[in-house]
């Protein structure tokens, strides 16, 4: 290949590229967007399914309890506020942080701030197997009791996962996804205050900032990616 042919291969190429290149990073921009907007969906399913054969409507520390015939422990102090995936901690829109913690950036603790995957993947609140949540086979009570209404409800209430395969990876930007489970609660009784305010998985989005309230009754979501898991005005 002559010089002048090289030259028309190259000046060829740089023209597609330039042509392709906005074309290729839309295409993997809106791959993105969908699959972080399935992601939370799929999150937020699950846990709404686990909440469900738990028999809750918050998410507890400690689970029902180290035994079938231990009752739960269910005061609002000892009830989760933040869980989330893996993936780093994104930042926060000035204008939307609720100056915490809790927030959005409150790093894990194991104890306010735990991992999706020891509640949907692992049954391991607080990261420790000795706090799960009742499993179906070891039920041997009719009832137990709720000591937030003074009621009984039916032991058949159990943890009936795991609800997701494995581990919770980062979004597709590396960030983590959240959900703020802190307004989880009755909407009537001795639950935690807040109970107001929407509870719902986030993720940052494209330019990796939460612009979204983590205490709110009716989200704006900005850029940010939301699945509502259970709304304010409940």
């Amino acid at each position: 290949m002559s010089l002048i042919e090289a030259t028309v291969v190259l000046g060829v190429v740089s023209m597609l590229t330039a042509v392709l290149a906005p074309a290729v990073r839309n295409y993997v921009g809106s791959a993105q967007q969908t699959a972080a907007q399935r992601d939370v969906q799929i999150i937020g399913s699950a846990l709404t399914q686990m909440l469900a054969d738990t028999g809750e409507l918050w998410v507890s520390r400690d689970g029902n309890g180290s035994s079938s015939t231990v009752p739960p422990s269910h005061g609002s102090s000892n009830r989760a506020d933040l869980l989330v995936s893996d993936g780093n901690i994104p930042s926060v829109h000035t204008a939307r942080s609720v100056g915490g913690p809790p927030d959005w950036s409150t790093a894990v603790n194991d104890t306010t701030v735990q991992k999706l995957e020891y509640y949907l993947v692992t049954n391991t609140p607080s990261n420790t197997s000795a706090n799960a949540y009742r499993i179906a086979t070891s039920m041997s009570v009719t009832t137990q009791y709720d000591p937030d209404s003074g009621a009984t409800y039916n032991a058949e209430h159990a943890w009936r996962g795991a609800y997701l395969p494995g581990p919770i990876g980062a979004d597709p930007w590396g960030n983590r996804y959240a959900v703020n489970v802190e307004y989880l609660a009755r909407a009537q009784g001795a639950g935690p205050s807040g109970n107001v305010n929407d509870v719902f998985v986030v993720s940052a989005g494209a330019n990796s900032l939460i612009e979204t309230r983590y205490d709110t009754d009716g989200a704006t979501s900005g850029n940010d990616i939301l699945y509502i898991v259970a709304g304010g005005s409940r």
